[in-house]
């Protein structure tokens, strides 16, 4: 065991100690005790003391990152809107897979496929530098799944589904449950639970999304989804109106397949996503008013903020305030490479404290705890 000691210790679960300690069983991995300096010395007496630098805290647990866009070479313009942001990374994302297509070789495919792969894992080890132990990531691809394997960090993977998957597949449930046993034994990450997720109402069928919250639930898992994370997407919902109608008919979507004529929250309520097992993740919710807070709050949902993604893609961030009055949840995300420089938690918590200066320093870190 080792007694490690800091001026600061925040065990988050209580308030902090001047002068305090901890005791580590290194092979257990775990934290034994904790308390001032003075009292951990006196009860560890064989110890030999280590002191670190600055305060000691739990470490961190990103709550939404994208690895399998860990390739991108850097984040996407951004500044006017999600709808926009999202053509953009598409067409990003296009152009690098015509260049991997112009390969002449089997091997030279397979090289751009292992740098992809690897690109994630390295994701991972960067995320890990910044003090984050756990990742919840959300992929459409199983890249992410195995990243999180293979540099040994704990979390979750949410398996994305969208509308294309179902009207390709049949039941994209069952395809993204396939994809996931088709990829080897010895890359399938032990320990990181597989959940089915929808993207978003605008690219999610209510059919679909309602089949995916049952699923969830009867898995015993909460799920996850972006929510109101732009205006367009509440136009779209409450009166079919925005920017999105027009991207939905170019792919074939009806628009009023997709317009129930509720708020976001509603939406999730009639659809099931608050009954019946663990409620989802909420990650965004920037565009939001006292009935969704009410609905969140009631249901016990965790709202993830991603400050710095929302600032890059759409110039604006949630009310954080008027969720802390209303008693919800927070966690905090990264979001991916196509929209931030780095998987780092603590600028996300200096971006939110510097758009919130009157908001507690511990709010922000139980939140990224």
């Amino acid at each position: 065991m080792r007694l490690i000691s800091a001026r600061w210790v925040i065990p988050i679960t209580g308030p902090p100690i001047t002068e305090g300690a901890v005791i580590i069983d290194e092979q257990g991995g775990t934290i034994v005790a904790l308390g001032t300096r003075a009292d951990m010395r006196r009860a560890y007496t064989s110890l030999t003391e280590t002191r670190a630098e600055g305060a000691l805290c739990p470490a961190l647990v990103n709550a939404h990152a994208h690895l399998e866009l860990s390739a991108v070479p850097a984040p996407i313009a951004g500044g006017d809107g999600v709808v926009n942001w999202t053509r953009r990374l598409i067409s990003s994302l296009a152009a690098q897979q015509d260049a991997a297509g112009l390969s002449a070789s089997a091997e030279s495919a397979e090289s751009a496929s292992a740098a992809y792969a690897a690109s994630a894992v390295a994701a991972v080890e960067s995320a890990r530098s910044f003090g984050t132990v756990a990742i919840a990531d959300v992929g459409n691809g199983t890249t992410g799944w195995v990243a999180l394997g293979r540099a040994n960090m704990e979390g979750v993977f949410f398996h994305e589904l969208v509308g294309s998957r179902e009207a390709r597949t049949g039941d994209a449930l069952l395809d993204a449950a396939q994809e996931r046993a088709s990829v080897p034994m010895r890359d399938q990450p032990r320990g990181v639970v597989a959940v089915p997720a929808p993207h978003a109402p605008y690219s999610v069928g209510p059919d679909l999304m309602k089949r995916i919250f049952e699923a969830a639930a009867r898995a015993g898992h909460p799920t996850t989804i972006h929510l109101a994370e732009d205006n367009d997407e509440i136009l779209l919902l409450r009166d079919g109106l925005g920017a999105w109608p027009a991207v939905l008919r170019a792919l074939g979507v009806d628009p009023a397949d997709r317009t129930p004529r509720l708020s976001p929250t509603a939406y999730l309520e009639r659809l099931g996503a608050f009954a019946g097992g663990p409620p989802p993740l909420l990650v965004h919710m920037v565009h939001t008013d006292a009935d969704d807070r009410r609905r969140v709050r009631t249901a016990g949902s965790t709202v993830v903020l991603c400050a710095r993604s929302n600032v890059h893609i759409g110039g604006r961030l949630p009310d954080v305030p008027a969720f802390i009055a209303d008693g919800i949840r927070l966690a905090v995300g990264t979001d991916s490479l196509a929209s931030v420089p780095n998987l780092s938690l603590w600028q996300e918590l200096s971006t939110l404290a510097s758009h919130f200066p009157d908001v507690s320093p511990r709010t922000w870190l139980h939140a990224a705890t």
